[in-house]
């Protein structure tokens, strides 16, 4: 027998897949200005300015490719 899928379940599972990605982006942006700053201020020697421009950087564009993304997720319904 075949078993038939809810279209529910699956907008449900596809819609919180969806967000994770929004979290993950915007965290994955946040993390690689962290290191991306630290390992400047290690070679340039001047912690702790390099990390904190860089996690302002990192916060800026997470914020940008999150609201990207929201807006292609709002185009998409």
């Amino acid at each position: 027998m075949d078993e038939q899928r809810n279209p529910s379940q699956d907008n449900a599972f596809f819609r919180y897949a969806k967000y994770g990605t929004v979290a993950f982006e915007f965290l994955g942006s946040i993390a690689a200005g962290v290191f991306l700053g630290s390992a400047l201020d290690r070679w340039l020697q001047t912690e702790p300015w390099m990390v904190m421009c860089m996690t302002i950087a990192g916060t800026v564009i997470g914020f940008y490719r999150m609201i990207q993304i929201l807006l292609q997720f709002q185009r998409n319904q």
